[in-house]
């Protein structure tokens, strides 16, 4: 393999594991996004009223 060769293959793969760092890089921002949607949607099952709670008004309070 000539040195031409070398060096390209070795550009190549560089280029390869730059792409790959930056799709990394995005998938953890997606997941993260992800879980602020998941926990955002559990604090507010959490401060939701028991079942039943809320049907009637109690006009003498």
């Amino acid at each position: 393999m000539s040195t031409v060769g070398i060096a390209s293959t070795m550009i190549a793969m560089q280029s390869e594991q730059t792409r790959m760092g930056i799709q990394t890089a995005m998938v953890k921002q997606q997941v993260q996004a992800d879980q602020g949607v998941v926990d955002l949607l559990a604090s507010a099952v959490q401060a939701s009223p028991a079942p039943g709670t809320g049907l009637t008004v109690d006009k003498t309070a």
